[in-house]
């Protein structure tokens, strides 16, 4: 396993880890070809920012390395848009690609001072929630305390959105097909928006409405 990651932020053992150095001239797209030449079995590159990297990379991906990178969008959905907007072929794009996964991290409510609350119906009509769901959602936040430091929440949990590709998919990427369409075909086959996923924890009374407005607004 090679790393290429602008800066190295955490030592992990067994694996060999590269930093970008741009006034030496070691970029993520240098980095990429040098670590190709040791015939790795992984690869990651901490962030693919330009078309050079994401060729190098869709290419390695293509040769059967497994390569894990990551972008900056706000969904999966985005994904496409970005590699799209750098340029690169939608079919070999489509063939290297295995899945993508957006995460967004929730403040956790309080376990002291949390409490339940009714929201209000302008907060169950922003997320086109009916009154039914009041029964099967635990609406708790915290009203603030000593070991929160009265922000009503302690910790943080992860939520993703997870899209795994299948034929279908690939051929609506190679057919430049609108977004609209994948999104169709995503959901029908199991994807969870990142609304959905953050709903989960509403319901178990982990966080709040509030909160996943403030992580999802631009999902």
């Amino acid at each position: 396993i090679i790393t290429i990651e602008d800066p190295v932020e955490y030592q992990l053992p067994g694996v060999l880890q590269i930093p970008v150095n741009d006034k030496k001239g070691l970029t993520f797209a240098r980095g990429l070809r040098s670590i190709l030449r040791h015939d790795p079995d992984k690869i990651m590159v901490g962030e693919i920012r330009d078309r050079e990297t994401a060729e190098i990379a869709v290419q390695s991906a293509l040769t059967g390395h497994l390569v894990l990178t990551t972008v900056h969008a706000n969904n999966v959905f985005d994904v496409f848009g970005r590699f799209t907007h750098m340029g690169i072929d939608p079919y070999a794009f489509a063939s290297a690609l295995n899945g993508i996964w957006a995460q967004r991290l929730l403040r956790v409510n309080c376990a002291r001072c949390s409490e339940p609350y009714a929201p209000s119906d302008a907060e169950l009509e922003r997320f086109a929630m009916a009154a039914d769901d009041l029964a099967r959602f635990d609406f708790r936040r915290g009203s603030g305390c000593g070991d929160c430091r009265g922000t009503g929440y302690r910790g943080r949990k992860a939520v993703a959105e997870i899209l795994n590709l299948n034929d279908e998919l690939r051929e609506l990427i190679i057919d430049k097909r609108p977004i609209r369409q994948l999104k169709e075909v995503a959901y029908r086959n199991g994807t969870r928006s990142l609304t959905d996923a953050a709903l989960r924890l509403v319901a178990g009374g982990e966080t709040t409405l509030d909160e996943l407005r403030r992580v999802t607004l631009s999902a």
